[in-house]
């Protein structure tokens, strides 16, 4: 039986561990593209474009990097690696050594890394090596067999997935008009997340319930392929919940 710390921890290894992978895929696409456009994506669905205008004039594939390098930013790679180093950590007694390993050996090399960049080249080749990187952890945490410990880990993946795919939804793309009551719905199912998010372990499936119902109002629109995606996923949540809570 897990520990309720135990269990958060676990939880939270799986939320920036997704969240590092969303972000270097989605700045790897950005800096291929280069585009104004493009390299403000990570900006708006991270919702950090105040905070990145008020420490550089110009935005461009230099200035997008270094701002999501950068270790004071609560929202770059940095952090996110840090974080997931920190509760892979907190949970060496049930994770498997060769994982803690892995997650702590692309935590001091990343750290070496960001010291040398400089270059365009230097950005993607570190960017590339390190999605690589996590590709190897996943593979890792993939290979578990299914108990509380991936269980847990697994939940965090998902309710990051559902996250950042919604608030892809709402982040206004021009190529794509954005549909106001698709993103009111999104809106809802943020905020239904964010509950689940700080009181994971007093809630029960009914919440997973409820965020797939709001899936559904979303798929009713007949909007983008990647919501009947996100219904998968929330039905993911739902069974990985019942067996969280199963007691």
């Amino acid at each position: 039986m897990l520990l309720l710390s135990t269990a958060a921890d676990l939880y939270w290894l799986g939320r920036y561990f997704s969240r590092s992978q969303e972000l270097v895929d989605l700045l790897l696409a950005s800096f291929k593209d280069s585009s104004p456009e493009s390299l403000g994506i990570p900006l708006s669905i991270t919702g950090t474009w105040q905070n990145f205008y008020q420490q550089y004039m110009t935005l461009n594939v230099e200035s997008l990097a270094e701002f999501f390098i950068t270790a004071n930013n609560a929202t770059s790679l940095t952090a996110c690696l840090e974080a997931t180093r920190a509760d892979a950590q907190a949970t060496r007694g049930r994770i498997s050594g060769e994982l803690w390993v892995t997650i702590n050996s692309l935590w001091l090399e990343w750290q070496e890394r960001i010291t040398h960049i400089g270059t365009y080249s230097d950005h993607w080749a570190s960017f590339d090596w390190l999605k690589q990187s996590l590709q190897t952890v996943q593979g890792l945490v993939d290979g578990y067999a299914d108990d509380e410990t991936k269980r847990f880990i697994v939940i965090g993946q998902l309710v990051e997935a559902l996250d950042n795919a919604f608030r892809k939804l709402v982040t206004p793309d021009a190529a794509a008009p954005l549909n106001t009551e698709i993103a009111q719905w999104a809106v809802l199912l943020l905020q239904r997340i964010e509950p689940l998010d700080k009181n994971l372990w007093q809630h029960t499936l009914q919440h997973s319930q409820n965020l797939v119902q709001v899936c559904q109002l979303c798929l009713d629109e007949d909007v983008m392929m990647n919501i009947q995606a996100m219904q998968q996923t929330l039905q993911r949540l739902t069974y990985s919940l019942a067996d969280a809570f199963a007691a």
